[in-house]
């Protein structure tokens, strides 16, 4: 039940993020233009991307310390929870095969839950810290769009633009550098099978 409402909410979001994407355009229909991609080489994408990926680790390492300082506390405190729980168990078994207690398990239930939690935080606030970034000046997109096209853009487009960019560049950066990586992998993949295509021909 829970999933089909958090299914519903995620639709009813898209749907007016759409309408909202689409009353724009049509009360700008005459101001939005193209925004072509400029002419760059293989090793300019790539250094655009790896300095993404260097962002990308400098967030992740950014959340592993704040969430020490945040959460480590809690997970000392159930840790020593099961130490003692485990501890019991050893005592009661005299030497003989340790049952699990059910204080055990619950201790090691709280530390999951607290786990679960602790990634559940950490996901958004690396996305907030991704898009501070963005909003700073280090963007995905407009780095591969022509300067001078987008000088001429209307300010409503660029706006429009310049927001999209700073929320895709945030949950790329914030979502890790794994994906970046991955990214990277894809494309100079595709650059050689291209490249080995252009040579068949």
């Amino acid at each position: 039940m829970n999933i089909q409402i958090k299914t519903y909410k995620i639709v009813i979001l898209v749907i007016v993020i759409l309408m909202l994407i689409l009353s724009f355009v049509f009360y700008h229909k005459n101001n939005v233009r193209n925004v072509p991609f400029w002419p760059f080489d293989v090793s300019y994408v790539v250094i655009q991307l790896v300095s993404l990926f260097l962002v990308a680790l400098f967030i992740e390492r950014a959340i592993e310390v704040l969430i020490i300082v945040w959460r480590e506390k809690g997970k000392t405190e159930i840790s020593n929870k099961i130490e003692k729980a485990v501890k019991k168990s050893e005592l009661a078994a005299k030497g003989g095969v340790r049952a699990v207690t059910e204080e055990e398990e619950m201790a090691l239930a709280e530390y999951k839950n607290y786990k679960a939690e602790t990634a559940v935080l950490a996901i958004p606030t690396a996305f907030v810290l991704g898009v501070i970034i963005s909003v700073a000046g280090i963007r995905a997109l407009q780095a591969f769009v022509d300067p001078a096209v987008f000088k001429n853009l209307t300010t409503s487009q660029k706006a429009l633009f310049t927001c999209l960019d700073i929320l895709i560049t945030g949950a790329l950066v914030g979502g890790g550098s794994k994906g970046i990586h991955e990214i990277i992998e894809a494309f100079l993949n595709t650059v050689e099978k291209y490249r080995e295509n252009l040579k068949g021909k």
